[in-house]
């Protein structure tokens, strides 16, 4: 079983950087007619100009799924229909600059995105009393934490001895666990076709051009690990929401088509605790991991 070919030059990069870290909004800041400030707003220009690689289309999605009503027979409740409701974001971008040039410019940065998600998470529940049909809404409070990571580098110009500009160069996945949560996932196996890979931390930066490469239609298999074994596992797809098969030893599989036409997709992958879902007085835990892949049509032979 291979492993990606994560990104080493950020991590190396990571333990070298002098301590400039900056916090900001997610706006561009203004430069000030300084040349740390023309960095800071060329970053959150570049950061602007590629928002399929900043935000995912499927975490924040507000679709409801279902469960059979008899999944956990000892359950404290049955949950018929579940949904998050995100009511309030907040969101900061720290940037941290590195590697300086002769003249003292940084040529790297490294930009990590946080969002803090509040809600809450809503049940539809059936009772576990005989033939009693009541249904209740069981709402729990939710406060999430979304974390991602890019690396920009700074690149001369083409042509122009004078000028550089900065470019999106590395991303890593998307992790979302909740505060003072202990659900987690331990690492997730990916199959399809040759592709044989296990991710074990989404947060690892990686080079764009080595982003997951998927053929169209294909039939991509998942196997994530969790932490507990009573833990539930959904699927988060871009026209879909649906329930891992519990393996019964920590293991959770599930398998779902790559998608049609060539293009960067998102798919996630959410650990649910047990009581989250089967007892209304247990706290809403979850953690997931949400990662990009790219549907990139085959070539045909010479000659056809």
């Amino acid at each position: 079983m291979k492993h990606l070919r994560w990104f080493s030059i950020f991590t190396f990069t990571a333990l070298v950087l002098a301590g400039c870290g900056k916090t900001s909004s997610l706006q561009a800041p203004a430069s000030g007619g300084t040349q740390a400030g023309t960095d800071e707003a060329q970053v959150a220009s570049v950061l602007a100009g590629n928002p399929d690689y900043v935000n995912e289309p499927v975490w924040q999605d507000e679709a409801s799924l279902s469960l059979e009503v008899s999944t956990e027979v000892s359950a404290a409740i049955r949950p018929l229909r579940f949904w998050r409701l995100i009511t309030s974001v907040e969101s900061d971008i720290h940037t941290e600059f590195g590697s300086p040039d002769p003249n003292g410019r940084p040529t790297l940065a490294l930009v990590t995105i946080r969002r803090r998600l509040n809600g809450s998470f809503n049940i539809v529940a059936a009772t576990v009393v005989g033939d009693d049909t009541t249904r209740t809404l069981v709402q729990k409070p939710l406060h999430d934490l979304w974390t991602r990571k890019l690396a920009l580098v700074r690149m001369p110009v083409p042509d122009d001895t004078v000028h550089s500009r900065w470019r999106l160069a590395g991303t890593s996945g998307v992790e979302v666990h909740t505060r003072d949560g202990v659900t987690r996932i331990q690492s997730l196996r990916i199959e399809s076709g040759p592709l044989d890979t296990t991710v074990t931390d989404p947060l690892e930066l990686h080079r764009l051009r080595h982003i997951l490469k998927l053929a169209p239609a294909a039939e991509v298999r998942l196997t994530a690990t969790t932490a507990s074994a009573g833990d539930v596992v959904l699927f988060h797809g871009h026209d879909q929401r649906r329930r891992f098969r519990n393996n019964g030893d920590g293991t959770h599989s599930f398998v779902f088509p790559s998608g049609t036409f060539p293009g960067l997709r998102h798919f996630g992958v959410d650990a649910l605790s047990n009581g989250t879902l089967f007892d209304d007085a247990a706290a809403y835990d979850s953690n997931a991991w949400i990662l990009a892949y790219a549907v990139v049509a085959t070539r045909a032979p010479l000659g056809h």
